[in-house]
């Protein structure tokens, strides 16, 4: 990610210059593929970013910041200008393929510090990725030139300066999970975006925390915020919010109190925390009893979260303490809970029912090699989570659902699985 002087370029207003005798045919390219150079300027000087320290900052580029261009329907990638200057104007120059645009067609100009990943952020200023984007008009494809020589690109995240407090006291915080029905986790090269969770970790814990967020959809929606603070405490609450992509935005949130600790005798149903992280208590029959269940899966930082992926081998793999992958039949007993499908905070999966209380266990899919995207199945339509036990050589117990029923099944145990820990009640 850039620094904070490059993240103010994301509210800038950027004017690009395309002129015929700016655009050379590259050799051999069969007047496809054009070496173009365009002037940049982020224009009005008062156009401001938030500061770290409450000051505004005007908004530059930083040698190197990228603009993505891609076609019409986004499946292309046309090329990449890169800013060759840093400050408030610059030249962007790179390599344009024309060979999937049209005259009249419309392209858009992305302006990316990173490619925008929301999700494992810092909670700084500094570390946020800047996004914005506009559109061009193509003119002529041979040579490649644009209707227009200028374009504005638009910011499309909001940052918001989050405080948070127990009641009159500021609460330092270690990590955060923030999810809301739109909300976008990440977006790739060609546009597509993801909706899901987005967490973050300090590397200095701090009440002030600075957050990016992008979502789908406008007006007031319920953001779900799970906090953990430097001394371990767990916060869960919501808040309603309209926040407007583009535009910035300080908030105080006074948390209600943080989660008791569970212990033996914690009735069912009951929302707390016990060995360092948030659960609820279960109960899975006469012959087991009470255990607790975390409200996350393994590597999540809140209940929306899909966590890590894991192999049998290492289902174990980022537990802490007392914490263990449940046993074959604590999973059969789960399956035997009242649950419904659905899409709390726009993340699809099962919710679990206990008393007036619930769990659930989003439908992440699996990872069927090593953590490659391509490699991921049933994201948002299945949930996979490992048993403790094998099955044989190759094949391991887990629980399985999809929107129509929940089972016990088997899966290879090379597969990248989720893991909900359990925890003996003391």
């Amino acid at each position: 990610m850039k620094t904070m002087k490059s993240l103010c370029g994301m509210l800038a207003v950027l004017a690009f210059t395309a002129c015929s005798n700016d655009s050379d045919e590259a050799t051999g390219n069969d007047n496809h593929i054009w070496h173009v150079s365009l002037t940049a300027s982020m224009g009005d000087a008062t156009n401001r970013a938030l500061s770290a320290v409450g000051e505004n900052i005007a908004a530059s580029f930083a040698v190197d910041d990228e603009v993505v261009v891609v076609d019409a329907d986004g499946s292309t990638v046309v090329g990449t200008l890169k800013a060759q200057t840093a400050g408030g104007s610059t030249t962007l120059s790179g390599v344009l393929d024309a060979t999937s645009l049209a005259e009249n067609e419309v392209v858009t100009l992305r302006y990316l510090s990173a490619t925008p990943n929301y999700d494992g952020q810092k909670g700084t200023l500094a570390e946020i990725s800047s996004y914005a984007k506009g559109t061009l008009t193509v003119k002529t494809v041979t040579p490649l030139t644009f209707e227009s020589n200028s374009v504005t690109l638009a910011p499309q995240q909001s940052i918001t300066k989050f405080t948070f407090k127990d009641g009159s006291s500021d609460i330092s915080v270690k990590t955060f999970g923030i999810a809301a029905t739109g909300l976008v986790q990440s977006i790739a090269a060609n546009g597509t975006e993801t909706v899901g969770a987005v967490t973050g970790t300090l590397a200095t814990p701090s009440s002030d925390v600075y957050v990016a967020l992008r979502n789908k959809e406008t007006g007031t929606k319920t953001y779900s915020f799970t906090i953990q603070d430097e001394d371990g405490n767990w916060y869960i609450f919501t808040k309603d919010a309209n926040l407007t992509n583009g535009k910035n935005y300080t908030a105080t949130v006074t948390l209600p109190t943080k989660l008791p600790t569970l212990n033996s005798s914690s009735a069912k149903g009951t929302v707390g925390v016990i060995a360092g992280l948030p659960a609820i208590v279960v109960n899975l029959g006469s012959t087991i009893g009470n255990k607790a269940v975390a409200l996350m899966n393994t590597g999540a930082l809140c209940p929306e979260h899909y966590g890590k992926y894991l192999t049998f081998a290492n289902r174990a793999s980022g537990l802490s303490g007392s914490w263990y992958v449940p046993s074959k039949s604590e999973l059969e007993e789960v399956k035997d809970i009242s649950s419904a499908w659905g899409a709390p905070n726009g993340v699809n999966g099962r919710t679990f029912t206990i008393g007036s209380n619930t769990f659930f266990l989003p439908a992440a899919g699996l990872d069927d090699g090593d953590n490659d995207p391509s490699d991921f199945y049933n994201v948002s339509t299945f949930g996979y989570y490992w048993s403790s036990e094998a099955y044989d050589a190759s094949l391991a117990y887990c629980l399985s659902f999809s929107s129509s029923n929940i089972n016990s099944f088997s899966d290879y145990q090379i597969d990248g699985l989720s893991v909900r820990p359990f925890h003996s009640l003391p």
